[in-house]
């Protein structure tokens, strides 16, 4: 009885307290902010243009791991959360983005890392997060916007539809093998 007791009090009580306390301090609210004054944390989804035979392993934004790509065309990575940008962006923004391709077809994994600007079409707090995009030749772009990569309206690049094209491999990888009839 008095088990039962102390665990409905402890799921009743307890709980909402901890969980307001965490809420409070991603919010950045008090003085011990999880996020720094001036800088406010957005979601990561990734959007893969390579096309079949490539996926992206592990990715990272600024050290702050992004998520896994399987397919090499379209999306597929789980949203993750957060990297931090300044909440005001008067000034150009910069990341570093570092990611991994593997090529099961001919046993290939490559790391890649750019340094590019952040396109914001919206204020970080304003958008639904931040998107990359890994484009052909190992090229990456980042947006924050409103919409989503798969809205007509989006202002990144197109969203990638079916059907996708082979990867088309750079001169210094490995070919792909010859197709047998």
């Amino acid at each position: 009885m008095k088990s039962s007791f102390f665990k409905f009090a402890l799921l009743r009580w307890l709980l909402p307290a901890l969980l307001a306390l965490l809420l409070s301090a991603c919010a950045g609210a008090g003085p011990n902010r999880l996020v720094a004054e001036g800088k406010i944390a957005t979601s990561i989804s990734a959007v893969s243009h390579y096309g079949k035979g490539i996926g992206i392993g592990d990715f990272y934004i600024n050290g702050k791991w992004g998520g896994v790509l399987y397919d090499g065309w379209g999306g597929g990575g789980a949203t993750v959360c957060c990297v931090t940008m300044p909440s005001a962006t008067n000034a150009p923004t910069m990341v570093t983005v570092k990611w991994e391709t593997y090529r099961t077809g001919v046993a290939e994994e490559r790391w890649h890392e750019a340094t590019v600007p952040v396109n914001f079409a919206v204020p970080v707090g304003k958008s639904s997060g931040m998107y990359v995009h890994f484009l052909p030749g190992h090229r990456v772009e980042v947006w924050v916007t409103r919409q989503y990569p798969e809205s007509t309206e989006y202002p990144g690049p197109a969203y990638p539809r079916p059907p996708a094209p082979d990867y088309v491999p750079l001169p210094d990888e490995k070919p792909e093998p010859a197709k047998g009839k």
